[in-house]
């Protein structure tokens, strides 16, 4: 491992309420997000969707992930997700779907605003998922790790299934690319859980998401201004 961590990850306790927590969200907030945004857009689930990674997390880890010191050297693993997320955006453009009429100033907001505020806010509830089992026996055990990925997988691939493939549209999931995209992407989040336990900052969980929110902009034209209300 690169580097020496100066905030230890694993140092967490969870309680009961955090596996109870973890559960419903990762099996209920995906449906209500998608359900909010048939009825008034996306605008009000991604604040409940942010403020709640945010806003929880802090609450029962004390912690989010930035602001927590850094190590010496950024981790070998982050290097590999940054790597991961260069193909996937090379599927992606293989793939892409190009917006016809294109709003400039929608996409600016979008580069500006969504992408950088997206890629430092998801990871922080989808750690909290994975920790929460993972690190609640006082010693690893196997089948909390596999519940904590389960509900970690489960939760990212409904969200983006029942919430963001709504209105995201840059990338077509159909054919080779557009599969190899969303292998990469699946392939990255799990990345993140090594990049997370081996820094213990989540900036450079952020970086390759960012990069990936991004890079789809520049090829689709794509902004998420028209689908913020209904």
């Amino acid at each position: 491992m690169s580097g020496v961590k100066t905030y230890d990850p694993t140092s967490w306790r969870p309680k009961h309420l955090d596996l109870l927590l973890s559960a419903v969200i990762a099996f209920s907030l995906p449906a209500v997000a998608g359900w909010l945004y048939d009825l008034s857009g996306v605008l009000i689930p991604m604040l409940i969707y942010y403020s709640l990674a945010w806003g929880l997390v802090k609450l029962r880890r004390g912690v989010v992930g930035y602001g927590t010191p850094f190590p010496k050297k950024p981790p070998k693993w982050f290097y590999v997700n940054v790597l991961v997320i260069l193909t996937a955006l090379f599927f992606a453009y293989q793939a892409r779907i190009r917006v016809e009429e294109v709003d400039r100033f929608g996409v600016l907001l979008t580069a500006l605003l969504w992408a950088p505020v997206n890629a430092s806010t998801e990871q922080i509830l989808w750690l909290y998922l994975f920790d929460s089992w993972d690190l609640y026996p006082e010693k690893p055990r196997l089948r909390y790790r596999l519940a904590g990925l389960v509900f970690f997988a489960a939760f990212v691939g409904l969200i983006h299934t029942m919430f963001w493939t709504k209105f995201l549209h840059v990338a077509s999931p159909e054919g080779f690319f557009g599969v190899a995209f969303v292998l990469m992407t699946t392939i990255s989040g799990f990345i993140h859980i090594v990049v997370w336990r081996q820094s213990g900052n989540m900036v450079f969980t952020f970086i390759p998401h960012f990069l990936l929110n991004l890079g789809l902009l520049f090829w689709t034209g794509y902004s998420i201004v028209p689908y913020l209300w209904r």
